[in-house]
């Protein structure tokens, strides 16, 4: 795991982040009384209904976003990686947490104050309208996801899931095997399936050859025809 350096003047990982135009001085409103924590996979970075501290900058690791739902245990309404912003809705709407951050590996993370982040985006219309931007999109496909969730079958709606998956997190070197680890239980949490759908269809499209599983990875074989359950 890479260590932030403590400091957000010079991290290089503002440059891939929401704030990769700030600049210095701005940076170091950010930087004022920021905190650095450090998570094992399975911790909570916060639980629901809890007063968030800031803004949760995700350095390194995975997290799954997790509300009760009413099929399994959980639903997993979303996932981040670095260099995500964790917590941004519900910081900007009324300061309570509305679902479970939950590490998927080790993390370290840094709290950026509430009263600095504001004190940045009052002075810094560009700023305001990239966050504009970037949650419109958000939005946008939350609302693909739910569509497509309402109106395939369950094969469809499992190969669309694997899809959103390989498209936020990517392929490890070997440009097949999706780059998180994840029970079967978490697909069926992001697909809106119980468990045993979830296995069943598996071992179907490993029947078809259009994927293969080793423990709680997956393999692609066949990426095409893996869009083609759902396109």
């Amino acid at each position: 795991m890479s260590i932030c350096i403590g400091n957000c003047v010079g991290c290089s990982k503002v440059n891939h982040s929401l704030f990769d135009e700030l600049n210095d001085d701005e940076l170091k409103i950010l930087n004022y009384n920021r905190t650095k924590f450090f998570f094992k996979k399975g911790d909570y970075l916060y639980k629901e209904n809890e007063q968030i501290k800031g803004l949760i900058c995700l350095n390194d690791g995975k997290v799954k976003l997790v509300k009760k739902g009413n099929i399994e245990e959980e639903f997993i309404v979303g996932f981040h990686k670095p260099v995500d912003f964790i917590g941004f809705d519900d910081l900007m709407y009324n300061g309570i947490t509305s679902s479970y951050a939950i590490a998927l590996e080790d993390v370290s993370a840094c709290i950026i104050r509430k009263e600095q982040f504001f004190k940045v985006i009052v002075n810094n219309p560009n700023l305001s309208l990239k966050i504009i931007s970037h949650q419109s999109r958000k939005s946008i496909q939350y609302q693909d996801k739910f569509l497509n969730v309402a109106q395939q079958n369950l094969e469809s709606r499992l190969a669309y899931s694997l899809n959103q998956i390989v498209e936020f997190f990517g392929f490890e070197t070997d440009e097949k095997t999706i780059a998180v680890s994840l029970k079967r239980k978490e697909i069926a949490a992001i697909s809106n399936m119980n468990t045993a759908n979830v296995i069943r269809c598996l071992s179907n499209l490993k029947k078809k050859k259009i994927i293969d599983t080793n423990g709680r990875k997956i393999i692609i074989l066949n990426y095409s025809l893996l869009k083609q359950l759902f396109n």
